[in-house]
């Protein structure tokens, strides 16, 4: 390969050259030119489609809404139903959970409820037991 000489080869000018005293006048000129130029209002363009765009998007909320409605509702109500099986499976497999504390969980209001059922039962109870000569077999009974 021949070594190259860049300094001894002729250099291709360039073809572009700007015309004297450009840039002085460069300001002024384009303010003129920019003076000259006919002025063109922009019409104002009204889509068909905007109204046609904002009734598809109303009707797919619409029909999104109601397809959800159904499925929430059965998720809500799946986890909403606990059968009583479930309830006293759930507390006699938890053995750290001991009796008093399911009574200190349970509303103040409910608990007097309780505590008021209790007793109308124990009344009753001594009622039954005292007119019916028979005791033995209802002891066995309950």
């Amino acid at each position: 390969m021949k070594p190259f000489k860049l300094d001894n080869t002729p250099k291709i000018e360039s073809g572009f050259k700007t015309p004297d005293n450009y840039f002085e006048n460069f300001q002024a000129s384009l303010i003129e030119k920019l003076a000259n130029e006919p002025i063109i209002e922009e019409t104002k363009v009204i889509s068909i489609f905007r109204k046609r765009k904002t009734v598809l998007l109303a009707i797919a909320a619409v029909f999104t809404i109601a397809l959800m409605i159904p499925i929430a509702y059965q998720s809500y109500s799946k986890s909403k139903d606990l059968d009583s099986a479930t309830i006293e499976n759930y507390l006699t497999e938890e053995d750290h959970i001991n009796q008093d504390e399911i009574i200190n969980e349970i509303e103040p209001e409910s608990n007097i409820i309780i505590v008021d059922t209790k007793e109308i039962e124990t009344q009753t109870l001594e009622d039954m037991l005292a007119s019916n000569p028979n005791i033995e077999n209802l002891v066995i009974e309950n």
